[in-house]
């Protein structure tokens, strides 16, 4: 049983975060190198926690390409995901640029704004949830954060995110857990990622 538990518990989290971060990819295989020395790093993560190079779906429901909507294509990119102890929770971070950093971040945060319900599949099974605003430090030049909830075949899963734009790259950084995430340590980790692109 725990087995099966830890496997739809990562299956669902490697769709929800990469859906919100776009396709996986390790700081090693990440371009341009710039952005890859940006990311975090294992040091700066807990102890038993690893970097996670599995990849995931597209998302789920309206999670799907945040950091690159519809029309708008990043520049450069690098993403990173870790992972605890094999299992959740689970740390995504993603960099981008963009032609314009200040209106590609407002774009992603209005359509995480409008991502109210979600409804789609996780590998093949049906997933619903609801996304909203939640109350959060600022960081970097403009930034939000958003606190998602999502069930699949009985569990619920909890993710929180934060959008950071700092000059004229654009960050996002997501945990997520069962049921809800522990938000001093997803402060910590963001605390941790802004130091670095700052």
């Amino acid at each position: 049983m725990k087995r099966t538990f830890a496997t739809i518990a990562l299956a669902a989290t490697l769709v929800m975060l990469t859906g919100l971060l776009g396709t996986v990819a390790t700081a090693a295989s990440a371009s341009p190198p710039k952005l890859s020395a940006m990311l975090l790093s294992i040091d700066q993560m807990p102890t038993g926690w690893a970097v996670d190079n599995s990849s995931g779906g597209g998302g789920v429901g309206c999670l799907k390409n945040l950091m690159e909507p519809n029309g708008i294509k990043q520049t450069a990119k690098a993403t990173v995901n870790f992972e605890d102890n094999e299992n959740v929770p689970e740390v995504s971070e993603a960099l981008a640029t963009y032609t314009n950093a200040k209106t590609r971040f407002r774009k992603i945060v209005a359509n995480l704004t409008a991502c109210k319900h979600i409804n789609g599949e996780i590998e093949g099974k049906k997933a619903t949830g609801t996304v909203g605003l939640m109350s959060f430090p600022r960081y970097g030049n403009a930034s939000e954060a958003f606190a998602a909830s999502i069930t699949t075949q009985g569990m619920t899963f909890g993710e929180d995110i934060v959008i950071v734009r700092e000059g004229s790259i654009v960050m996002g950084l997501a945990e997520d857990d069962l049921v809800s995430v522990d938000v001093s340590q997803f402060q910590g980790f963001v605390k941790n990622a802004i130091k670095k692109v700052g």
